[in-house]
């Protein structure tokens, strides 16, 4: 005789979805899920379920929980699933690469929607929003990079630009083409910044010496460096509120 479970899978309701069906049970957990996030964002979600929610609609039919805790357990956090390469989202079991794209995406959307708020506005007005902007640009990059935000007179954005990039841990630096795109945007000001990708908190002597060449540099044509900015992982150091500057 069946047990009671098996007889319970065998009429289980399920939900037709296009050309599949979803379980009945993993409809209404989605239902709730987007629900919760409806009413309250993301107040109370467990990493997995941040992931698990946004699964759902790249995923249609399949139950995502085990994918999102899959993904995280792949790469340790939320920063290290936004960040990681579409190729190797791609290869963890039940994400696919249509779903490894929507994911690549999140990030992407979130830095486009930062930079966006920037242009014509005064970097030091919103300093909150310049550092997110730094930290999600070259927060997942592996090797080092130097590169500068360019304002106007009153210290207005014109552009953020990545001029350099390196090694682990080393960015030969040139003030000449720095100057020289300067100079294109008619910039009067700029927050220089660059990335330990090791994560270490802290100007090394290159750092400050370098920022000490920059300010001199820029001296004789009236440009001014407001500020540099380093980008340890999640952390954007200033060097102007550290006293390194």
């Amino acid at each position: 005789m069946a047990s009671a479970a098996v007889m319970f899978n065998a009429v289980r309701p399920v939900y037709k979805c296009g050309m599949g069906m979803m379980d009945e049970s993993v409809k209404g957990h989605r239902e709730r899920l987007r629900a919760r996030f409806a009413t309250h964002g993301f107040d109370g979600f467990h990493d997995y379920e941040v992931v698990e929610l946004l699964l759902t609609y790249a995923i249609p039919r399949s139950d995502v929980k085990p994918v999102a805790k899959r993904l995280l357990h792949a790469f340790g956090t939320l920063a290290g699933v936004f960040d990681a390469p579409v190729a190797e989202l791609a290869q963890v079991q039940g994400v696919g690469e249509k779903a490894a794209v929507f994911l690549s995406l999140i990030k992407q959307a979130e830095l486009r929607y930062l930079a966006s708020d920037l242009p014509g506005r005064k970097v030091f007005d919103r300093p909150d929003k310049v550092k997110d902007h730094l930290r999600f640009l070259v927060q997942a990059r592996g090797m080092e990079c130097f590169g500068a935000i360019f304002t106007d007179q009153q210290h207005r954005h014109l552009a953020t630009q990545i001029m350099f990039e390196g090694t682990v841990d080393r960015t030969a630096v040139y003030p000449r083409n720095l100057m020289k795109r300067a100079l294109e945007l008619d910039a009067k000001g700029m927050v220089i910044f660059h990335n330990h990708p090791g994560g270490t908190p802290h100007a090394s002597e290159e750092d400050v010496t370098l920022t000490r060449r920059m300010v001199e540099a820029c001296a004789p044509l009236d440009i001014k460096v407001l500020d540099h900015f380093l980008i340890a992982g999640t952390d954007v150091l200033s060097f102007k509120e550290k006293g390194w500057f």
